[in-house]
This record gives structure tokens, sequence and C-alpha cells, in this order.
């Protein structure tokens, strides 16, 4: 009798303890509670921060979408400040893909957001895509504080068969995969993670409509750098010399190197699936742009001369089947302009944005 009982209580205590455990984990993960260990170096913080600048200018009518170059090469407060009756947002997040250019639209929508512009800001391996990376599957663990079930239709739009939107449904669905690193840098440090997760939220709500927006402000030239193919022995130079641009230098080199010599090569679908992201652009009412990002490639390292040429007769092609798009020229930069290989600097930034909104508005 004695045993039955203790088993019993032993029962209800474990069902208990589950039930905390699953109620814990549904406000973690699918309820914000994911804001308790947000922190800086979260891959969502950039996403949180969209957020939190869509909320506070849901008058904006130009949306800026890209990946890093959108990010640093796009001046929201310079575009703002000589456009005068128009207000930006730079949505670009650094590695982001299609389904992180959607769901960035989708999330200004939900916040009130009426945009009469969309710029979309294109990379030439948006065509092709990068040995051992999947985009998709990144674009989801940097979105995942703002995914829904909303956003398992979302994923029919872009996957490539059955295959591919388990593999992407599926995290979706179990939210705590996405949140793996967070989760292990808060099992090693949680002291230090939720104190870093107040700051964030304390940074995140002292942003109000007059608040400016953060915008790249980089000086440095790649033109410093030297000639590309010796930055191996410009960085050690620098070293010995303890020069003051070794950081700025090591980046281009960085950059440089896991760029150069890629095997690209058109892929139908990745051009489909623009084409169908095109399509929901447009479907907002907005008139969509389509901007090819600048970069540094003098010597056709990065990207060949050949793949160039496809990259945009294609890109020209998928403008020209979805009524609303344009393709906006391309913008001409130089060594002066890029503060590495594939991002613009301070100056570059500056005449880039000025380029958009002559033709956006």
């Amino acid at each position: 009798m004695t045993r039955g009982i203790s088993w019993g209580v032993s029962w209800c205590l474990g069902f208990a303890s589950f039930l905390a455990l699953l109620g814990a984990s549904l406000y973690l993960f699918y309820f914000r509670g994911y804001v308790s260990i947000l922190s800086g170096d979260s891959s969502s913080f950039l996403i949180e921060l969209a957020r939190t600048q869509a909320g506070n200018h849901r008058d904006a009518d130009v949306l800026v979408l890209g990946n890093s170059t959108a990010a640093e090469g796009f001046l929201v407060n310079y575009f703002n400040a000589h456009a005068p009756g128009h207000t930006a947002l730079n949505l670009g997040v650094p590695s982001g893909n299609v389904i992180l250019f959607d769901r960035m639209t989708a999330m200004a929508v939900q916040e009130g957001i009426r945009p009469r512009s969309i710029v979309l800001m294109l990379m030439p391996d948006i065509f092709s895509g990068r040995e051992g990376f999947n985009f998709l599957r990144n674009d989801l663990t940097l979105l995942k504080t703002v995914l829904s079930a909303q956003d398992l239709a979302t994923l029919g739009v872009y996957a490539q068969g059955p295959r591919e939107y388990a593999d992407l449904a599926v995290p979706v669905m179990l939210r705590p995969v996405l949140f793996r690193a967070e989760l292990k840098d808060f099992f090693a440090h949680p002291s230090e993670r939720l104190e870093n997760a107040e700051r964030i939220r304390g940074y995140l709500q002292g942003f109000h409509k007059g608040t400016p927006m953060p915008e790249s402000d980089h000086p440095f030239a790649v033109c410093d750098a030297g000639p590309l193919d010796q930055l191996d022995a410009t960085v050690e130079r620098l070293r010995r010399e303890k020069n003051s641009t070794l950081p700025d230098v090591e980046r281009v080199r960085l950059g440089y190197n896991a760029m150069k010599n890629q095997p690209l090569a058109i892929d139908p679908f990745r051009v489909e699936r623009i084409h169908r992201l095109l399509e929901r652009l447009r479907d907002t009412g907005a008139r969509v742009f389509i901007a090819e990002a600048p970069f540094f490639d003098p010597d056709f390292t990065q990207y060949s001369q050949p793949y160039r040429r496809a990259f945009h007769g294609e890109l020209q092609g998928v403008t020209q089947t979805v009524p609303g798009v344009t393709l906006l020229p391309a913008f001409e930069s130089d060594c002066t302009m890029m503060m590495d290989t594939l991002h613009l600097n301070r100056k570059g930034g500056e005449l880039f944005t000025e380029h958009l909104r002559n033709r956006v508005l």
C-alpha cells in the first residue's frame, strides 16, 4: 500500500514537472519569453532591432531589403534627411536570403506599415549559392523570434520539393532547435546572459520615433589595402609595423578569401525563388525595385566575367516577367567607395543612397 502511494506521489510530481517544463518551453520559445536570453551577440538581435524600428516608424513608405550589403550600404538617416516627406527603413540583415526578405516585409506590414516602394538589393551569388551553406535554414535561425505557424505556408513558396519543405518546417514547429546557440550560452554563462539580455531590452526600449536609426559610418577604403592578390603579405607587414589599419585590412582579406574563385553557376530554381519573391513583394501594393549590390572585383576573382553576364541576363529576364518590378541602373563604384570588396564605406554609402533616392521616389 505504501509502495503504491509512493509511486502515485512520484508519478504526480513527475507529471507536474513535465507540465512546468512544457509551460516554460512554450512561454520561452512561442510567446516571446526568449527576450530573457536575447543578447547583442544573438543571431536574432538585428531582427528584433528591425521590429523595434518598424513599430516606431509606421509612417515608413520605403523599405530596403538585402543582406549585409544593404545593412552597410544603405544609409537610412542620410536618406531620410534628404527626402522630405518620406521615411525609409533599412531591413538589411547579414547573410539574409529570400525567406528573410519575405518575412521582414511581412513583419513591417504587421506593424502597420504600408510601403509605397520596396528596394531589394541582390548580390550575384543569389542565383547560385555557396557550397556547404544552407541559406534558407540560416534565414529561419535569424528569424526565430518572429516565426509563427503562418510561416509554414511561406516555406511552401520557396522550398524545392517535399524533402526540403520538411527540412525547413521541422525547426519552425520545434522552435527550441533554432535557439540552440542561445541556450548553450545561457547554460554556460547564465548570469552574464541575463545581464546582457537586460541591457539589450533597455537598448531597444530606448528607441523612439525621433531616435536616429543605426547606420554604417566606416571611413576605410579598400584602395588602402593594396593589391588584392598580395593581401597576405600586406597583413604580415602591417602586423610587424603595428599599423593601425591592420584590422581593416584583415577584414578585407577575410572577406576576399571567402569569396574568391567560387564555383558559381546559375541554378534555375534559385531564379524561380526570386521570381516568387518579387510577386509577393508586388502584392503588397508597393512599387518594387531591384538594385544590384555594388562590389569591388577588378580581376574577376570573386565573380567571373561569364557568371556576371549570366547573372545580369537572368536578373533582366526575371524582372520583365513580373509587372510592377523595375531593375535599377547599376551603381558605378570604385575602390574609394568600398570598405572591403563587398561593402560600401561611408563615402560610397552616401553616393549609393543618393543613387537610390533619385530613382525610387
